[in-house]
Parts: C-alpha cells; structure tokens; sequence
C-alpha cells in the first residue's frame, strides 16, 4: 500500500508540474515585451520626457533624454491589446490635470516584442514633423553562429525624403548595391527585406546613407559581433536638421 501511495503521488506531482508549465507557456505567449527609443527631437533642448503606458509611468525619475532607450537593455512587459501611450515633460506625468504631448494608442499583439520609437521634431506641427510614438515589431530569432542581422528603422523627418543605406565592410560604396532601398520616414526598411543576415565583419562595418537617387548624406563605422541590431536614424536633438550619426540598438545577442 505504501509503495501504491508513493507511486499515485509522485504521478499527481508530475501531472500537476506538467499543468503548471503548459499555463505559464500560454501565459507567456499572450504577453508583450516592449522597449522604448527616445528619438523625439526637442527645439527647445531643455527638457526630458516622462512617458507612461497605460496610465503607469515606465520612464525613471528625471524623465528620458533624446536617444535613451528604455529599457537600457532587453524588453519590459505589458498586457496585449490596445495600449495608450502618452509622453509628457519631465516631472509632468501623474499630476492632476497634465496634458500629454503626445498620445498614441497602440494596438499590441501577444507574443510579440516591439521597440516603440517617439519621433518628430515640432510638438504642434502637422504630419509629418509631429511628435508621435509609433511601434515597430521586432523578429528577434537569431541568425546561424556567425552571421549579424541588421534592419533599418527611419525616424528622421528633416532627411530628403526615403534613403538607401548601405551596409559594407570597406569605407566606399563604389560599385556596392544598397542593402536597402527606400527607407521612408517613419518607416522600417522593407526592401529588398525589413532583415537582412551578413557575415559578422571582421571588424567594422560601414553604415552609409544616401538619397534615393544615389547622392551621399553621411557615414558612420561600428564594431559588430553575433547577433541582431537596429538601426535608427534620427534627428539632431533640437531639431529640423538630420543627425549624420545614427543610433545602433542592440535586440539580441
């Protein structure tokens, strides 16, 4: 008899760690990871932003400076659905009566991760200078060992117009062909790919921008390794003019 009882209870634990698990996957695969890119551009260069999700601010004390990420590193987590987000000058966010400058809701699917990116560089402009938040989901299954993963995302609305960017290992695109073209603002790179995989360099790539036709804007150099990244271009940070030194954010590695 004690060994029948030994027996029935470790199958009812195994059963019961078995429901315990299959819960917390469905769980997990409903829910949504987010990171934040502050690549709002401020004409008046003196303040940061608080930003809240939902009513709950998510941003830390002294509020978010112009390219800060949050969270410094990986994602944070909300509940699918639509989700508001509202931006607010730093120190503003939670006190009766403060109106957002920006607020945007977001319909958020489950099991996804996003990085949301506040754009812009006029707070009362019309589109397409206007402060907003928008977000961009991320596909963050790593490539084979070896390789580097790259997409572009375009939040600079003082550039010309769409870009080509160009991701090589020597510091000339004579003869080289975009590794994307049209990159809209406001807008990931979509073509040929929103992702393309490239052997890891061995040591710098070479991240070029030109306009659509083909004439040079800028071009930066950054050490990669294994992994997936995107890249932001953006504004300076007060404004109306097209930062030449793109942000680089780390998704994976």
């Amino acid at each position: 008899m004690s060994r029948l009882f030994k027996a029935l209870s470790l199958a009812l634990s195994v059963l019961t760690l078995s429901i315990v698990s299959i819960l917390a996957a469905s769980c997990g695969s409903s829910g949504i990871q987010y990171r934040i890119f502050n690549a709002m551009s401020n004409p008046n260069a003196t303040f940061n932003f608080d930003v809240t999700i939902n009513g709950a601010i998510v941003t830390p004390a002294g509020g978010m400076g112009f390219g800060f990420i949050q969270p410094s590193k990986g994602y944070a987590s909300i509940s699918s659905g639509s989700d508001t987000v509202a931006v607010f000058q730093a120190g503003q966010a939670g006190l009766p009566g403060a109106q957002p400058i920006v607020s945007s809701s977001l319909n958020l699917s489950g099991a996804t991760q996003y990085t949301i990116v506040l754009m812009g560089n006029s707070p009362t402009g019309p589109p397409p200078n206007a402060w907003v938040a928008q977000a961009f989901p991320d596909n963050n299954a790593l490539p084979a060992t070896g390789n580097v993963e790259f997409r572009v995302i375009n939040a600079a609305p003082s550039l010309p117009g769409a870009v080509n960017v160009y991701i090589v290992p020597t510091a000339s695109i004579s003869g080289a062909t975009p590794t994307f073209t049209g990159v809209a603002y406001g807008q990931p790179s979509q073509q040929p790919t929103e992702y393309v995989t490239l052997p890891v360099p061995g040591s710098v790539y070479y991240i070029f921008v030109t306009t659509a036709q083909g004439t040079p804007l800028f071009f930066q150099s950054y050490p990669f390794t294994f992994g997936i990244y995107t890249i932001v271009l953006t504004d300076v940070q007060n404004g109306f003019t097209f930062s030449t030194q793109p942000t680089v954010l780390t998704d994976i590695q």
